[in-house]
């Protein structure tokens, strides 16, 4: 059944153009950016249209298709979603005409030109960005035997927080306990500092490198717990993929999350950290059950319908 108000929109307008949006098959990338348009197409009767960084108009037609519109439509867009501000052209016809303009995400204050279009602006406290489908097959939960193990799946980078993990974390918290770090280097100085720190505090610990889908399921499903400690993250997709395995997150307090997943969160601070890893190493498998039924609450068709309930809202067409 179509959400509600994936129909709200079928039924008051007639097409949408994606800015800054991309329009590669979405079984070959990752990201909302690709998976959102084709959703809507899929989803609805609308006429689905992408403007390029060109500011090229495109047509996604019903057999997935993309076809150049040598002209703009002569009726206009209805609908103009655009992802940045620089998505967002000011001057442009089609923006100036269509009768909801939704902008995602932007920062707190909007430039006066694009302030004066009156968009509806969408960000990541209401709108949580679905695990898509066919990513379900690497992130599920399975009753398992637990590892003492923590599992840390970011890029090596003094903005995803390990340093602050590794100096505020105990070795008496991590006795018997291994720390895995898996992403991409981004710093090799960094990363050797972080190291460094784990060796001197004598505590168990192994970089895998950057993993596949499938290895990074495995290792969400045998880990106790996921750290994400990264600075200022709006809703980091390993939080998602960590919960639809069952594997809880313990998350600072500069990790942002929607508020409809924040009662799912571990939270903790510096001062609370081994406190918290302690109590929450061992927990029941119904807390593990709790996590996959949020994670599966949280669809394309739940996400979506969240993030066109708010455009509906403020936008009253």
């Amino acid at each position: 059944m179509t959400p509600e108000a994936i129909n709200r929109i079928d039924d008051a307008y007639g097409s949408i153009v994606f800015s800054g949006f991309k329009h590669q098959d979405e079984k070959t990338e990752d990201g909302w950016v690709y998976w959102l348009p084709r959703y809507i197409l899929e989803n609805t009767s609308l006429r689905v249209y992408f403007l390029t960084n060109e500011r090229k108009l495109l047509l996604l037609d019903r057999n997935g298709s993309l076809l150049p519109v040598d002209d703009d439509p002569t009726e206009g867009i209805d609908i103009f979603f655009a992802r940045t501000l620089n998505s967002f052209p000011v001057e442009h016809r089609l923006l100036r005409s269509a009768k909801l303009k939704i902008l995602y995400p932007v920062s707190d204050t909007l430039p006066e030109a694009v302030a004066r279009h009156d968009p509806v602006v969408i960000d990541d406290r209401t709108f949580i960005k679905p695990l898509p489908e066919h990513d379900r097959k690497y992130f599920y939960y399975e009753p398992s035997g637990k590892e003492n193990v923590f599992l840390y799946p970011s890029a090596l980078h003094k903005r995803k927080g390990q340093y602050e993990f590794i100096k505020s974390v105990s070795r008496k918290t991590m006795a018997g306990k291994k720390v895995l770090f898996c992403g991409t280097v981004k710093s090799e100085d960094y990363a050797e500092k972080c190291f460094d720190l784990l060796r001197k505090k004598n505590i168990d610990f192994e970089y895998l490198g950057k993993v596949g889908k499938k290895e990074l399921g495995e290792l969400y499903r045998t880990s106790r717990l996921t750290l994400i400690f990264s600075r200022g993250d709006w809703n980091p997709r390993t939080f998602y993929e960590s919960i639809a395995c069952g594997t809880p997150c313990v998350v600072s307090g500069k990790v942002r999350l929607a508020s409809a997943v924040e009662p799912y969160a571990l939270r903790t601070s510096k001062l609370l950290l081994n406190f918290t890893l302690r109590k929450h190493t061992l927990y029941p498998e119904s807390f593990s059950l709790k996590l996959r039924k949020a994670s599966l609450d949280i669809n394309e068709d739940s996400c979506y319908n969240r993030l066109f309930s708010a455009a509906l809202h403020h936008g009253k067409p």
